[in-house]
């Protein structure tokens, strides 16, 4: 009997740990969970250059969310701004590899059609960020700030300034590419906005109209040459900063530095910075990490077969130290706590 509740002991004993055994995989089959578990999903993230700090500031925060995600970013530019040939090879090869959906900021909104057109034929969800294809409805969603409206921000200042000071404006624009959405809709968002106070003809007080490509070396040689074919201008509308500080250094140069408003936007640590120390006026800011990160959620989602939103205004802010009446604004200190790059 002493034997038989021995043996009973040592069953006890011996069955929880072969049941244990038996729930473990066997030797060398161990495996970590998949830090990437969508890693066949092909996500491509087009944008214009990398020669903008705009799109650069852009970058890391696609790849971190594509990254914890699990997915696989193509991260990819154009040789210049408006180089469309680029970006169209750029999608066909997307389209090659089986890519499911792309972000796309592109060049030329109309140029760019035909390529997007071939990858939505594909099944490939197209979201374009920052410019809006032309026509719109040829990509699958927009994501953007409503430039535009940043244009309209920029002129009811500049006219509620001008008509408070009753000087007669002579305007300078200085155009980033023509034909690009984004450069018609704040340019046009600009001249409706300050022509509201000035007439519908608003073009009579244009005095220069040249393009930089948003380039800051082309921005200070189409002031330079602005003001050699007229000295008299006071007001500089720029596409983006890097245009604008361009410009900048331009007019200091001629000693006119604090007697020509120079309003942009852009929202970037350098243009709020040049707002804070009076080299330009005002900057509408726009938050390309914001966009970004959204731009890269949604393509995944797009990806797995979710629905998403067809358009998503990620804001627009005037920054500016010398706020008019009945202009909305923020402060310097929101700028700083807010910009990037």
């Amino acid at each position: 009997m002493r034997s038989h509740r021995k043996l009973a002991r040592i069953v006890s004993r011996i069955v929880p740990l072969l049941v244990l055994l038996a729930a473990l995989p066997l030797s060398g089959t161990v495996r970590a969970s998949n830090p990437r578990p969508h890693a066949n999903i092909i996500i491509g993230y087009l944008v214009k250059t990398l020669t903008n700090p705009y799109f650069v500031a852009m970058e890391p925060v696609a790849k971190a969310e594509a990254q914890k995600l699990g997915v696989t970013l193509v991260y990819e530019a154009g040789k210049y701004d408006g180089d469309s040939a680029t970006q169209t090879s750029q999608i066909d090869d997307l389209i090659t590899r089986g890519a499911k959906a792309i972000v796309l900021i592109p060049s030329l909104s109309s140029a760019i059609v035909p390529a997007v057109r071939r990858a939505t034929a594909k099944g490939i969800t197209v979201i374009a960020l920052d410019t809006a294809t032309d026509p719109p409805d040829a990509a699958t969603a927009f994501f953007a700030t409503d430039n535009y409206e940043a244009g309209i921000l920029n002129g009811l200042w500049a006219r509620k300034l001008f008509n408070n000071s009753g000087k007669k404006p002579v305007i300078a624009l200085l155009e980033g590419t023509p034909g690009s959405e984004v450069n018609s809709d704040r340019m046009n968002g600009f001249l409706n906005g300050f022509g509201s106070g000035f007439g519908a003809n608003v073009r009579q007080y244009v005095v220069s109209d040249l393009v930089t490509q948003g380039d800051q070396g082309k921005g200070q040689t189409a002031m330079e040459n602005a003001l050699t074919k007229n000295p008299n201008i006071n007001l500089v509308w720029t596409i983006n900063e890097p245009a604008a500080l361009g410009a900048a250094t331009a007019i200091k140069a001629r000693g006119l530095a604090g007697k020509i408003t120079i309003v942009s936007m852009d929202g970037g640590c350098r243009g709020i910075r040049a707002v804070r120390d009076g080299i330009i006026d005002t900057d509408v800011m726009q938050f390309p990490a914001k966009m970004a990160k959204l731009g890269v959620d949604y393509a995944v989602k797009a990806a797995m077969g979710q629905k998403i939103p067809k358009l998503i205004d990620t804001g627009e802010v005037l920054v500016t130290k010398n706020p008019q009446p009945y202009v909305p604004w923020s402060p310097i200190s929101f700028g700083l706590a807010n910009c990037w790059g």
